[in-house]
């Protein structure tokens, strides 16, 4: 379900690159020949640059019709043509804004207040009489999709998100059943004249389901169907030592590494990756221009707290960009004083250091990590090299009204950070510097509204050497979002209703290179953009009788521009989504779950307009891309036994307008939307409690991903298994995990074949006593060579190493005396 877009009248004529009969230079491939719009290579372009020569006037492309191009036109199963409007000014002037956008904007704002002022108003489950309360665990962690009924009438509800519920139409006193699947039922008797809301906590029915946390957006009011494929995980659940969040995430079903190594390595969910999957920080959304996608590698595991991985797509829950799934990642909020210092040996060499105080709703986290290049198990070096600090301050106020106030605020700043791949030593690529800072602002009124405000300025450098040449890029931007939402109540339905707006400002990349032989140097601004984007997005939760549907949609709006002498253009989307979820219990062991939804992704500022030089190497702009689409089913059950936990899932998804990244005949990079497919899969997790102190977990994933042409699909992983262990006695902890990856002989476009290999990861911690712990660790303990992914620039992984970290808490000293 998508938008209507606004169409040029004219018919746009296309043409392949090939060589200019005058001046040699390769005309680009999906652009509309007009007089302003030949693609040349980098050297041509930055003398196109620098020439005092007036170019002609170019007229908007929605006035009348240019001759068509003398070229031929591509079959349609390679470009496909535009659907939106680009609206391209005079390259001598400055970028004029449109008026529509000015509209919008101000239709925009307009709304966000008309919203705000409709959350102040009382919730309308709230009443001077009822039944108002929350379920939650045993450690305080919210219960969402709980049954609660009131015995002996006609009345149930299911837990929001938050673990709410409320029966504004029942006086107490009243008796309470809560039931769902994996905890034991309980009963709670609310008395006349009880405190408001009551808290109802629910026990797990074994101590391997305190740990399985089937959740997504806890803590930030997100409203996620209880029926999605979700899992928490944090740093400590993993054996080995976690460097990344690519390393605390793998593992869990359908998600693999996707790209090159390094700091930097990105993630796929679902055989979706790149810029497909949505990687957000505290509920604020991480953006990047890299086309590997984002990976939030600013923020170390060090100071994470837990990260959810929302598998299938939740454009209609996040927006642009959640095609494949979205990572969650929430910043750990320290309870006293902590301190951590550890050393990583062997083909991996790293140290990192960390310290977190918490008190009276103050957290305090710094850490440090420094790692040196590596090496394979076959003794190849790895240009992994980085050095990171991160600092993590947070605030939370419970005001007199009932609600509540929360800041975080994350710097970050990484050097000298390494690219594995397979173009060195004829071309390395390497990251000076990457700073980032995160400030976000999130209020929540006890009426069940919230807002949420956020800023985000980063910046990164991208150096390229050869043996002619040298470019430094820079990259700078500054994003920042709102979010406001009020949940609802009528009876037995709740809904929510939202505003988002997001922007980006100043989006700049500068390019200086350097001829080695002549010494000349050449400066260009290779992309200066903005970007606007609003949404509005809304989802209603039912239930009928054990069964909960829920059914959700959000309409986006997206407008892009570019400023500069040679490319200055504007572009406008828009797109709709839907999803319908359904989650019922059979009985108090077994649960299905159904999902039908839409996704959608919005070409990048950088897809659209930067040319230039990236890591894999030059690269040129394509401002007439269409938005990409994917429609996905999936269908799963959930077990929860005495001692046994299975969940299976199994999922189809059909990917429509894929931008590809291919070569043109003159050896430059550009974007077309070339490819559409489906993809499908089977995804198992699970555990079995042993006895109280032996816990075994197993998972697997099966992919398949193949082009309507019945190419095979890129970015699908190889088929895996693993299966792992956890024991805890006394003092002593340990994890092991065995991964057998198999092989895969069918790569995608950009990518190469890959063999398996087997991978077990151990460690083992001990509490000394005085609040001191001693954790020892192993990686790839078989010394396996292999490619983390099929990626064609992919380099082998480190080989085997060993870790050694002690940590301190004066706090667990006190309470073990």
């Amino acid at each position: 379900m998508h938008g209507a877009r606004r169409r040029s009248p004219r018919a746009t004529r296309w043409s392949p690159i090939r060589p200019d009969a005058d001046s040699g230079v390769g005309r680009e491939i999906g652009r509309p020949m007009c007089p302003m719009c030949p693609m040349r290579p980098m050297c041509q372009m930055r003398e196109l640059r620098r020439t005092d020569v007036a170019p002609p006037r170019v007229a908007e492309r929605r006035s009348a019709p240019s001759p068509p191009s003398s070229c031929p036109e591509p079959p349609p199963s390679q470009i496909h043509r535009r659907a939106s409007q680009v609206t391209t000014s005079r390259p001598s002037d400055p970028l004029r804004p449109s008026p529509w956008r000015s509209r919008c904007l101000r239709r925009s704002w307009r709304l966000a207040a008309l919203l705000l002022a409709f959350a102040a108003m009382p919730s309308l489950a709230r009443a001077e009489a009822g039944v108002d309360g929350v379920v939650v665990t045993p450690d305080g962690r919210p219960v969402a999709g709980a049954r609660v009924e009131v015995e002996g009438a006609e009345l149930f509800r299911t837990t929001d998100q938050r673990g709410h519920f409320a029966f504004p139409e029942t006086e107490p006193p009243v008796r309470l059943r809560v039931e769902l699947p994996r905890f034991l039922p309980a009963t709670y008797e609310v008395e006349a004249g009880a405190e408001d809301p009551v808290r109802v906590v629910l026990m797990p029915r074994s101590e391997v389901y305190a740990d399985i946390v089937v959740s997504a957006g806890r803590d930030f009011g997100e409203f996620e169907p209880v029926s999605v494929a979700a899992v928490s995980v944090s740093p400590q659940d993993r054996p080995g030592q976690v460097g990344s969040v690519v390393e605390l995430i793998e593992g869990i079903p359908s998600v693999a590494e996707d790209g090159q190594g390094g700091l930097f390595q990105a993630y796929s969910i679902r055989g979706i990756a790149g810029q497909r999957v949505r990687t957000s920080i505290a509920g604020a959304r991480i953006e990047t221009e890299r086309r590997a996608g984002s990976t939030a590698s600013f923020l170390d595991p060090l100071l994470l707290g837990d990260a959810d991985v929302v598998r299938g797509p939740s454009s209609t829950w996040y927006g642009s960009g959640a095609l494949g799934g979205v990572v969650q990642l929430f910043p750990r909020r320290f309870e006293g004083l902590e301190m951590w210092a550890g050393v990583v040996a062997g083909d991996e060499e790293e140290s990192f250091q960390a310290v977190g105080w918490g008190e009276d709703g103050w957290s305090l986290g710094v850490s440090h990590r420094r790692a040196r290049d590596g090496e394979t198990a076959d003794g190849d070096r790895l240009f992994s090299r980085f050095e990171q600090w991160n600092l993590s301050l947070a605030r939370t106020w419970e005001l007199a009204n009932g609600a509540s106030l929360d800041l975080l605020l994350l710097p970050s700043l990484a050097e000298d950070i390494g690219k594995p791949n397979a173009r060195i030593p004829e071309r390395i690529t390497s990251y000076p510097e990457e700073s980032h800072l995160l400030a976000r602002a999130s209020y929540r009124h006890p009426a069940r509204w919230r807002l949420d405000l956020f800023a985000h300025p980063n910046d990164l450098e991208t150096l390229n050497r050869s043996a002619s040449s040298r470019s430094v890029v820079a990259n700078d931007a500054l994003d920042f979002g709102l979010e406001l939402e009020k949940a609802l109540d009528f009876g037995e339905t709740g809904a929510r209703l939202g505003l988002e707006l997001f922007g980006r400002r100043d989006v700049t990349a500068t390019e200086t290179v350097v001829d080695l032989g002549s010494g000349a140097v050449e400066r260009a601004r290779t992309l200066d953009g903005d970007q606007e984007e609003a949404s509005l997005f809304g989802a209603v939760r039912r239930a009928f009788g054990p069964a909960t549907i829920e059914v959700g949609g959000r309409w986006t709006w997206i407008e892009q521009s570019n400023r500069g002498a040679q490319n200055a253009a504007s572009a406008s989307d828009s797109a709709l989504t839907g999803f319908v979820g359904l989650r019922l219990p059979v009985n108090e062991s077994v649960e299905l779950a159904a999902n039908v939804g839409t996704g959608f992704r919005f070409p990048g500022l950088s897809e659209r307009f930067f040319s230039g030089s990236t890591g894999r190497g030059e690269v040129l702009a394509n401002a007439d891309l269409d938005p990409e689409r994917s429609l996905s089913i999936d269908t799963g059950v959930r077990l929860y036994g005495e001692r046994l936990y299975l969940s299976a899932f199994v999922f189809r998804t059909e990917v429509d307008d894929y931008i590809e990244r291919v070569r043109t005949p003159a050896g430059l990079d550009t974007y077309v939307n070339l490819t559409s497919g489906t993809i499908e899969g089977i995804e198992l997790d699970g555990a079995f409690e042993l006895s109280d102190a032996l816990r075994l977990t197993w998972a697997g994933q099966t992919q398949r991903g193949r082009t309507t042409g019945g190419g095979a699909l890129a970015n699908v992983p190889s088929d895996r298994v693993e299966i792992g262990a956890n024991w805890r006695q006394g003092r002593w902890t340990s994890r092991g995990r065995l991964q057998h990856r198999f092989s895969k002989d069918d790569p995608g476009a950009g990518e190469q074949a890959i063999g398996g290999a087997d991978l077990l990861s151990l460690s083992v911690s001990h509490e000394l006593g005085h609040g001191l712990t001693l954790r020892l660790s192993a990686d790839n303990l078989l010394d396996e060579s292999y490619l983390p992914s099929a990626d064609d620039l992919a380099v082998a992984a480190a080989g085997r190493s060993f870790g050694l970290a002690v940590g301190w808490r004066p706090g667990a000293a006190e309470n073990s005396d």
